[in-house]
């Protein structure tokens, strides 16, 4: 039973590891779409630094995304979130290996705390993430001059219309503000609420497990 429970610890650390490359890959490919692949090369044509990271990273996770290439519903424009469902459940495998690896005894404490985390992870946790990389997407668009940046705006501002605007009444109460800095409020704000609930969880979870 050890033996298998350190493998499952060691395989859920090897997805941690696989899960923030996967993260990388997926806000890389979104930035290729928004500038296009040319603007990435040098004056002389070769590729740049950011294209070479983007096809070694395309190497590594691209076998494991065109698992999830058919899904259907998960494209809004030039925005395709596909890759965003491979990383929930990527990142759902790893939670279960990781509190299988961790646990001392199942009993029905230990299923709950996998039904926890499993739900944190494939779903509270998938949309806070995705939210949090739209509103870089939007804070880097909103900076943009690149001509489809108008295109990239209407397509991403009615996903994080409702979450910004809850920001824009907590903190502003209707004042005048510029949209970016609304943007930058709602990504902090965001950024740590997702890293307050993640604690919370994992406190949950550990209490769980020692019961």
């Amino acid at each position: 039973m050890k033996f298998v429970q350190s493998m499952c610890s060691f395989i859920a650390s090897i997805l941690g590891i696989y899960s923030t490359v996967l993260i990388i890959r997926i806000i890389i490919s979104w930035f290729r779409v928004l500038n296009g692949r040319n603007g990435w090369r040098t004056s002389d044509q070769q590729p740049s630094a950011l294209e070479n990271i983007d096809t070694i990273l395309g190497k590594i996770c691209d076998p494991y995304l065109n698992l999830f290439r058919g899904a259907k519903g998960l494209r809004r424009g030039n925005m395709d979130f596909t890759p965003l469902l491979a990383f929930v459940v990527l990142n759902l495998v790893r939670s279960i290996l990781s509190l299988i690896g961790e646990a001392t005894s199942f009993t029905l404490w230990t299923i709950l705390a996998i039904i926890v985390n499993g739900l944190w992870s494939s779903m509270f946790s998938f949309l806070l993430i995705l939210l949090i990389i739209l509103l870089i997407v939007r804070l880097v668009i909103g900076n943009s001059r690149n001509p489809s940046s108008n295109n990239w705006i209407n397509t991403i501002d009615p996903l994080i219309d409702s979450p910004v605007s809850f920001v824009y009444r907590l903190f502003y109460n209707k004042r005048k503000v510029d949209d970016q800095k609304v943007v930058i409020t709602a990504l902090i704000f965001y950024v740590v609420l997702y890293i307050g609930l993640s604690w919370g969880v994992n406190a949950l979870i550990n209490l769980l497990l020692s019961l």
